[in-house]
């Protein structure tokens, strides 16, 4: 060492303080956290690391305490669909219409419920040409009081535009005295 001279001396430490300092982050959590192998050696039998996404649990095969790889099971998967009341049977007779709000997964939904001989319909209350809501005229359609667009109250089909797509429909099913709508 004391060949060198100082100034590069100076400048190797200087280059190696520099290094450090933009090692990025991940590197250095890398070489910080220990890494566990499918048949490493291991201490505590029952014990359970998690690196990365993998599972590792401390067993004593044979006499020998060594980490093998758990696998975990996967969550069963929560249905994607849900019901929820909308209304009670008996405030919807034959040929007549409701607008309801109903929420579903964080969200509120405007829709219009009308009972038909085969059972009860469900549509978006949302106009599909502009998107103002859409209410029963009495006629068994319903009507758009911003541009006049007029809808089958049964079906969702167009009867009269400027709207050219039927309203959305919402599956309803009724049981128990009440109408419940599907999401």
């Amino acid at each position: 060492m004391s060949q060198l001279p100082r100034r590069s001396l100076l400048g190797m430490l200087a280059g190696g303080f520099v290094a450090f300092l933009v090692t990025p982050a991940t590197a250095i959590d890398a070489a910080a956290t220990p890494q566990i192998r499918a048949g490493d050696a291991c201490k505590k039998v029952g014990r359970r690391r998690t690196v990365g996404n993998k599972t590792f649990e401390c067993v004593d095969e044979a006499g020998v305490r060594q980490w093998k790889r758990v696998r975990t099971p996967a969550k069963p998967q929560q249905p994607t669909t849900s019901e929820v009341k909308a209304l009670a049977s008996s405030a919807l007779a034959l040929g007549r219409s409701e607008n309801v709000i109903v929420s579903s997964g964080g969200k509120n939904y405007a829709v219009v419920l009308t009972r038909t001989p085969s059972g009860v319909a469900a549509f978006s209350r949302i106009c599909t040409h502009q998107g103002s809501l859409v209410a029963a005229n009495g006629a068994g359609q319903l009507e758009c009081p911003s541009h006049g667009a007029v809808f089958n109250a049964s079906t969702g089909a167009v009867i009269e535009g400027p709207a050219t797509r039927p309203l959305t429909q919402f599956r309803a099913v009724e049981r128990g005295g009440s109408i419940y709508l599907v999401f």
